[in-house]
């Protein structure tokens, strides 16, 4: 007899959210034949009554949802284990639901799961070894910035190996961060780990001669681990890892604190020994001490635009496609970002779910949450990489890319050596900075960008001079001769140094950097087009100013060619 299942309250939250998503109703005909199932079942279903498990766990996939476990009712469980272990019985051991091992009983629960596919394919080749053109790494560590997804996209991973052919027998999930900020005792995270593996039939792994009452010591455990790796594929998940990393200082970003040298011992035996297992490593920053051969780095992104449009329309708010594009394009596609803001939006009386409401209200991205998060990264600067990171937020990378020199303008008093040895390559471990090689340019998520502007004008000082650096450096790029100007990416830069100037209040400077051009300027309808442009009205500003006290435009305009190419 198959065993029976119904849906919990919170669970069909879930389900009518997705559902909602799809545009379906809650008996929609295409629901019914993705499912295999009746009108009548899925008004049972919707009315919390017990329907035959196989056709439980169709209604769910045929939504999405592959984590079929967190929508049941948990108060039936003890209720139907007796009728699960029959009806797992009944289906033949090489199906594709087959379950290969239990989910580990601390594996964090996915809720709102978002199309993440070329992730998960990507991490399922890697564990798997099924790329022949490379050799299968040992490890896998999974980084990004707090919030990015990297926790749920692990554990949507292990939910749906145990429904698919995979080699694992036993899976362990273990936290690094044990209270906040802090990581557990070592022998505790063996004893947990020896405890999640050792679940499965093992009687030869044990020290049968040895006396129950004997201690046993951090070495010997250690054996017993790796004997278990040895003799049976395992996965072992270790998440929150920047726990136990060195912080406050830019050279030894990345490395393991010098008070977790066990736990710096234990992950480089387990990653260059010889086993079936596999590892796979969740931080917030780069692990520099694994070895690069035998580990592979997957450094996970925001929200394609289409997943950010699914997980906003979720939230039942008022907008266009277009003005939720926009929120999704604001936040760079951030999972808890977006939640926290379409909550926000959502439940705010001044909004009352208007998104279009909210975009003309801020010019702003962080509040208070999403804030906090980035917090917990900034603490664990150093302060030249504070300096640096705040310096670097004048940048407007859309508008013009940020190389090595534009850095290096706003860093004078520290060699090139130790600008992009130390202090880049820690901003870059801590995700803090990245290198866009298509964009030729070093790139600041948008969050991160807003908060390093928040630190820099703590201090005026700091941010005119700041602006002054970028000022400087721009209008100290060549441009192409005069003769070949086409457009306004020509003479981009002087553009960029009016803006710096004005943003540092020195105004003549910003009028002497378009000094030479307006008259192209003109001709390309470039003021127009820059009153839509946040940097626009300084520029406007800048003419008045000009025309009121110098007649400075009035005087130059006469050396411009009437008809500028």
């Amino acid at each position: 007899m198959a065993g029976l299942l119904r849906a919990s309250e919170e669970g069909l939250k879930i389900i009518d959210m997705v559902r909602r998503n799809f545009g379906w109703n809650k008996t929609e005909d295409t629901w019914c034949k993705a499912a295999l199932t009746s009108k009548a079942t899925l008004k049972r279903f919707w009315a919390q009554n017990r329907i035959r498990r196989e056709t439980f766990i169709d209604i769910c996939k045929a939504v999405g949802i592959n984590n079929w476990e967190d929508i049941i009712e948990r108060n039936d469980i003890k209720h139907t284990e007796l009728l699960l272990a029959a009806a797992i019985a009944d289906i033949a051991p090489d199906t594709q639901t087959d379950r290969t091992f239990a989910l580990p009983d601390n594996i964090p629960p996915v809720w709102n799961w978002l199309d993440r596919t070329s992730h998960l394919n990507t991490l399922k080749t890697l564990l798997l070894n099924l790329d022949n053109r490379n050799p299968p790494p040992n490890a896998i560590a999974l980084v990004g910035l707090p919030g990015i997804g990297k926790t749920t996209l692990i554990s949507q991973l292990i939910r749906q190996l145990q429904t698919e052919n995979n080699p694992f027998v036993a899976v362990a999930w273990q936290s690094l961060e044990f209270v906040k900020n802090q990581a557990p005792q070592f022998d505790w995270f063996l004893d947990s780990l020896l405890s999640a593996l050792s679940s499965v039939d093992t009687p030869n792994f044990s020290d049968q001669n040895a006396p129950s009452a004997a201690p046993v010591h951090s070495f010997q455990k250690i054996e017993k681990l790796l004997k278990l790796l040895k003799n049976q594929p395992c996965l072992i998940v270790c998440d929150r890892l920047e726990t136990i990393l060195q912080f406050g200082r830019a050279e030894t970003a990345g490395y393991f604190a010098e008070t977790q040298s066990e736990y710096a011992w234990l992950f480089k035996l387990l990653i260059e020994t010889a086993h079936q297992s596999k590892i796979i490593f969740i931080s917030r920053e780069t692990l520099a001490e694994l070895p690069p051969t035998i580990t592979r780095k997957i450094r996970l992104d925001g929200l394609t635009n289409n997943s950010a449009i699914a997980l906003l329309t979720s939230f039942n708010l008022i907008g266009t496609i277009e003005e939720l594009i926009e929120l999704a394009h604001r936040y760079q596609g951030h999972p808890e970002a977006l939640q926290l803001i379409a909550s926000l939006i959502r439940d705010d009386s001044e909004y009352q779910g208007n998104v279009s409401k909210f975009l003309q209200d801020r010019d702003w991205l962080l509040i208070r949450p999403i804030e906090s998060l980035l917090d917990e990264i900034i603490a664990r600067l150093s302060d030249i990489e504070r300096t640096c990171l705040s310096r670097i937020s004048v940048y407007q990378t859309a508008e013009y890319p940020l190389n090595f020199a534009g850095i290096a303008a706003q860093m004078p008093e520290v060699s090139k050596y130790e600008l992009k040895e130390n202090i880049i390559l820690a901003l870059k471990r801590r995700q803090l900075l990245y290198y866009d090689f298509q964009r030729s340019s070093y790139q600041l998520h948008p969050l991160v960008r807003e908060k390093g502007d928040r630190l820099l004008n703590q201090n005026p000082e700091n941010f005119r001079s700041a602006h002054r650096q970028a000022y400087h450096y721009f209008i100290s790029i060549p441009l192409k001769p005069e003769s070949e100007w086409q457009d306004i990416e020509d003479i981009k830069p002087l553009i960029r140094a009016h803006y710096h100037g004005c943003q540092a209040g020195d105004l003549d400077a910003a009028a002497t950097a378009i000094s030479g051009v307006d008259g192209y300027l003109k001709v390309w309808n470039y003021p127009e087009q820059i009153c839509s442009h946040p940097q626009l009205p300084l520029l406007a500003d800048v003419q008045i100013h000009v025309e009121d006290s110098t007649n400075f435009m009035s005087e130059t305009e006469s050396s411009i060619p009437p008809n500028p190419p």
